[in-house]
């Protein structure tokens, strides 16, 4: 029923996308080039805004959005390579995409390296019909699904945002009740604990584990949704003093020791949640560790716009049919720690990370212990 109900309003945004009317921008400083434009591009679906210089242009396009630009070339005062120029540099109107128009020679075109591919294209004069109408076609049915895409982000933020609220609502709303049972189930067996039969004070201490289990799952609950549901400016990190000074907090075994090498410095980012993964993570691979001298080793590596971490034990390891399930919520492995989990720990980690476009997995290369590594931007 949800499904339907999702397919549903992804063909109504559809439907909605396709039927509101794209703004084109015509420019041109000579008036008999833009009428013709306007007559090969009429159609009930086009907003037609027309502009008779690269000043012109630049100026309605500061005051309202434009979705496609047809741009001539040989213009005086500024021509049509200078206006796109600008509005690269603009981040306002970066992202329109510009077709320009011009009866230059193709071997005396300027170069147009510094625009994005597919951001672009080229319609020599004199116009041909058929091939202008197809080109600004294609180039505005990529304007329609760029706002779809838009649009459907948008609404699985809002959508996430709603559910983590809930999580927060549901597992702190419920706790109220759950303290009152566990109240019960105590003063229950300080009051028959002379009398009742042994079969009677099972089922008590039944009762009162499983009052436990629930309170660790909506404990687990609150936290997922705590730590999800955060944002903190971004501030400057230094990577190897995080993961130690995060290492230091966790560590809960004196002989454990960790080993970090740091190819990134210093980044720009939020620190918080950064943390909270580390945290996760370490923690995790300390818990887990029977080892009676724990090692752990972290390895962050710059690639590109992205970094790397690497954090590997010299623990049991898991089984390779266990590795998914241990980034959902709620999947709890046997531990060597006597604290019992509500199992949501790994799972803030994939929500965080992928939150930010990045990857967690576990490395199969891993003959020992284990190895999981995340991307951060």
């Amino acid at each position: 029923m949800i499904t339907n109900s999702v397919e549903q309003s992804v063909r109504k945004d559809q439907t909605a996308v396709r039927k509101s009317p794209l703004k084109v921008l015509l420019v041109d400083d000579i008036p008999a080039n833009l009428l013709t434009l306007e007559s090969i591009l009429e159609d009930e679906n086009r907003i037609l805004i027309k502009a008779f210089s690269g000043n012109e242009a630049l100026k309605l396009l500061m005051e309202e959005p434009i979705d496609l630009i047809l741009l001539d070339i040989q213009m005086p005062d500024m021509d049509g390579i200078e206006v796109a120029q600008l509005l690269r540099a603009n981040p306002k109107t970066k992202h329109i995409p510009i077709i320009f128009v011009s009866a230059i020679a193709k071997s005396e075109r300027p170069s147009f390296a510094e625009f994005e591919t597919g951001s672009y294209d080229f319609i020599p004069k004199p116009l041909d019909i058929e091939e202008t109408q197809k080109m600004v076609s294609i180039f505005e049915a990529g304007c329609r699904y760029k706002s779809l895409i838009k649009e459907q982000e948008s609404k699985i933020k809002r959508l996430t945002e709603h559910f983590d609220k809930f999580l927060y609502i549901l597992s702190h709303d419920l706790n109220a009740p759950l303290r009152a049972i566990e109240n019960l189930v105590q003063w229950l067996e300080e009051d028959l604990k002379n009398t009742a039969s042994e079969e009677s004070l099972e089922n008590i201490n039944l009762l009162r584990n499983r009052v436990g289990k629930m309170k660790l799952l909506l404990e687990g609950l609150l936290k997922f949704a705590r730590a999800t549901s955060k944002n903190s400016p971004a501030e400057t990190v230094n990577l190897k003093t995080l993961v130690e000074e995060v290492f230091k907090k966790v560590n809960n075994k004196t002989e454990a020791v960790i080993n970090v090498e740091a190819e990134a410095g210093n980044i720009e980012t939020d620190k918080q949640a950064l943390s909270t993964v580390l945290t996760e993570l370490l923690q995790n691979a300390l818990q887990h560790n029977t080892n009676t001298y724990p090692e752990i080793a972290v390895k962050v590596t710059q690639h590109h716009d992205k970094i790397e971490f690497s954090i590997s034990d010299n623990g049991p390891g898991i089984k390779p049919q266990q590795q998914k399930m241990i980034f959902e919520v709620f999947q709890t492995l046997p531990s060597s720690h006597s604290e019992a989990s509500a199992g949501v720990g790994l799972a803030i980690v994939k929500k965080l990370v992928e939150d930010r476009n990045g990857m967690v997995w576990i490395s199969q290369t891993q003959k020992q212990g284990l190895d999981i590594h995340f991307t951060w931007k």
